[in-house]
C-alpha cells in the first residue's frame, strides 16, 4: 500500500520529491555562501579548466555568476549568464510546490506532471545553450560572459 492516496503519472515523482527535499538544504547553504562571499566568487581568480584548455565555454560556464545574480534577485542577469540556472530553479519550485499539494491535499496539484521528461528537457536546454554560446563566441567573437 502506498503512503499517499494519489497516483502520479510519472513513477519517479516521489523519488524526485525526496531528491528535491535534499536540494532545499543545499540551496540554503549556497544562498548563504553567495550572500557572504559571492562578490569574491564571481570576481576572484578562479578560472575554468575547460576554457583554459579548449578556449571555448563549458556547459556550466556562467553558472556561478547566474547563481550569484539569482540569489541577489536579478533573474534577467542570471538568465543571461546561464539560462539553465533560472529555468531549473523555476521548474524546481513549481515541482516541489505541486508535489507537496498533490501529496498533502485531496484536490490540489497536477498528478500528470511528466517530471523525468522535464529534467531531460532542462538538460537539453543546458546542452543547447552551450552549443549556441560557443558558436557565437568561437565563430563571431560574441559573448555575454
Amino acid at each position: 500500500m502506498k503512503k499517499y492516496e494519489k497516483e502520479f503519472a510519472d513513477d519517479a515523482t516521489e523519488a524526485w520529491y525526496v531528491v528535491g527535499k535534499v536540494f532545499i538544504a543545499i540551496f540554503a547553504v549556497v544562498t548563504i555562501v553567495f550572500l557572504i562571499w559571492g562578490d569574491h566568487l564571481i570576481h576572484g581568480k578562479m578560472k575554468c579548466a575547460f576554457y583554459l584548455l579548449l578556449h571555448a565555454y563549458c556547459p556550466g560556464c556562467g553558472c556561478t555568476r547566474a547563481t550569484y545574480w539569482l540569489v541577489h534577485l536579478h533573474p534577467w542577469k542570471s538568465f543571461l549568464c546561464n539560462p539553465f540556472i533560472i529555468v531549473s530553479f523555476v521548474m524546481y519550485v513549481f515541482f516541489m510546490v505541486n508535489t507537496f499539494l498533490c501529496l498533502h491535499t485531496k484536490k490540489l496539484g497536477f498528478t500528470k506532471l511528466p517530471v523525468t521528461k522535464l529534467v531531460y528537457a532542462d538538460l537539453i536546454l543546458l546542452m543547447a545553450q552551450w552549443v549556441i554560446r560557443n558558436i557565437l563566441f568561437v565563430g563571431f567573437g560574441l559573448t555575454v560572459l
